[in-house]
């Protein structure tokens, strides 16, 4: 689990709650931004008692790696030749550059099923902004069903976006494993944000 915030350790938590091995990966000195997210336990500011980080990443092992690093980026490539799932939320084309991308890494291990999670998708106009989750419900239309018609829009409380992204590359990184154990190839599976919400309209 390379990814952070709220959609992909979602989906590695789902992973992980039907028993998969999740091993968390978080840069050195930082860690994942959910670990700033209030509220925290006892109302002390501290990483280590973020609720949303806790909730999110139960269940699950924990290393710092800093992938950008060559000694980093060697060990990643020895994990990943070892699993069968990589879940990452780096901006489009951000692996690719670290020499991590999903053809290098399927090089190392033809079988990995690597799920990409982004606010855009991996390619088109949009794959180089940034997003969250207001951003995703209103681009994605969910907030235009929300509301009175001779009013603005309204987003849905919470993280409604972020975890519905979470449960599509969950369950997209399931149909891809299920595709690799019948026919035998793995894949990419690229997730954006902005896609999931509007399908959620249909």
């Amino acid at each position: 689990d390379l990814s952070e915030g709220v959609p992909g350790p979602y989906c590695t938590k789902l992973l992980s709650g039907l028993g998969a091995e999740v091993i968390k990966i978080e840069r050195p000195g930082f860690g994942d931004v959910s670990r700033r997210d209030a509220p925290f336990l006892g109302d002390d500011a501290n990483p280590e008692k973020g609720t949303l980080f806790l909730y999110l990443n139960s269940g699950k092992k924990s290393v710092t790696l800093d992938a950008e690093s060559p000694t980093g980026a060697d060990i990643l490539r020895s994990l990943a030749a070892e699993c069968d799932i990589l879940v990452e939320s780096y901006p489009a084309g951000s692996m690719e550059r670290m020499g991590l991308g999903y053809s290098s890494l399927a090089n190392l291990k033809p079988l990995l099923i690597y799920t990409s999670i982004t606010p855009f998708g991996q390619t088109g106009p949009y794959r180089d902004y940034k997003g969250s989750d207001l951003v995703a419900q209103a681009i994605g239309a969910l907030m235009h069903t929300i509301g009175l018609p001779d009013r603005e829009p309204l987003k849905v409380g919470g993280n409604t976006a972020l975890y519905a992204t979470g449960m599509s590359a969950f369950s997209a990184t399931m149909l891809a494993l299920h595709a690799r154990d019948t026919q035998g190839y793995g894949q990419q599976v690229d997730i954006s944000a902005m896609e999931t919400m509007t399908v959620t309209q249909i």
